[in-house]
C-alpha cells in the first residue's frame, strides 16, 4: 500500500518517500489535502541550487498556486516557468511575470510537476488540486541527477510534448498594440474635430465681416432717418446746381 502524506509534514514526509526511493519511481498518496501550492513548496529545494525552471502542467491555470509561483520568481528561485493548459489564460494573469514564461496548449493535460535546478531533477505525476478535495489521491514521484536515465525516462515523453504544442505568448502584446492604436484614433479624431471646428468659426467670422449688423438695418428705417436722408440729399443737389 502507498504512503499517505499528511498536509501538515508534506515536505519531510515527500523527501523521504522520494529519497528511499533511490532515483526510482515511487507511489504515495494524499486525502486531496494536499495542494498544487504545497507540492510546489515542498520539492522546491529538492531540485538542487539555482536557477530553476518550474513546469505545471494542469488542465486549468491554478490561481491559488499562482501567487506563490510569482512570489518565488520574484525571490530568484524560478527562472523560467513552464504551464501546459488546456486554454490560453488572460493576458493580465501572467502579464508582468518576473521570469521567462513558455506556454504550451492541448486539449489533453497529462497532471505533473516538474522542478528541474542546476544539480538535480524532481517530478510527481497526479492530480494536485488548486483546493482542497476531500477524495484519494493517488501520486508517482522520482527524483535524481540531470543525468539520471530513470528521471529523464519519466519526463522526456512530456517534454517532447510540450515542445510539440508550445505556443507564443502574445496577448499582451496585442493588447498593448489595440490599446495604443485606439489612443492614437481618438487623438487623430479629437484633432479633426478641433481644425473641423476652428475652420468653421473662422469661415463664419470672415462671412460677418464688414456685413450690417441687424440693430443698423432698423435704425436706416425709422422715419426720424428717412426725413434726415432726404434733407441732406436736398441740399446736396442744391450744391450741385450752384
Amino acid at each position: 500500500m502507498a504512503n499517505i502524506i499528511a498536509p501538515c509534514c508534506t515536505e519531510r514526509e515527500l523527501g523521504s518517500i522520494l529519497r528511499e526511493a533511490g532515483g526510482r519511481a515511487a507511489m504515495f498518496q494524499t486525502q486531496g489535502d494536499v495542494t498544487l501550492e504545497a507540492f510546489v513548496k515542498a520539492t522546491m529545494l529538492m531540485a538542487g541550487d539555482r536557477p530553476r525552471t518550474l513546469t505545471i502542467a494542469t488542465p486549468v491555470l491554478p490561481v491559488n498556486a499562482m501567487r506563490t509561483i510569482r512570489r518565488y520568481a520574484e525571490l530568484g528561485y524560478i527562472s523560467t516557468l513552464r504551464l501546459m493548459l488546456s486554454e490560453r489564460p488572460e493576458a493580465c494573469v501572467l502579464g508582468g511575470f518576473p521570469a521567462e514564461v513558455q506556454l504550451a496548449i492541448t486539449k489533453k493535460v497529462p497532471s505533473l510537476m516538474i522542478w528541474q535546478g542546476a544539480t538535480g531533477i524532481v517530478a510527481i505525476q497526479g492530480d494536485m488540486p488548486d483546493v482542497v478535495e476531500p477524495t484519494l489521491h493517488l501520486y508517482a514521484g522520482i527524483m535524481g541527477g540531470l543525468q539520471s536515465l530513470n528521471v529523464h525516462a519519466a519526463i522526456d515523453p512530456f517534454n517532447a510534448l510540450f515542445r510539440a504544442r508550445r505556443v507564443e505568448i502574445e496577448q499582451r502584446t496585442t493588447a498593448d498594440e489595440h490599446g495604443q492604436a485606439e489612443r492614437e484614433e481618438q487623438r487623430t479624431t479629437a484633432d479633426e474635430h478641433g481644425q473641423a471646428e476652428q475652420k468653421e468659426q473662422r469661415t463664419t467670422a470672415d462671412s460677418t465681416d464688414g456685413a450690417p449688423v441687424v440693430s443698423d438695418l432698423v435704425a436706416d428705417n425709422t422715419p426720424e432717418t428717412k426725413k434726415t436722408r432726404k434733407t441732406q440729399k436736398a441740399k446736396d443737389d442744391e450744391k450741385g446746381h450752384e
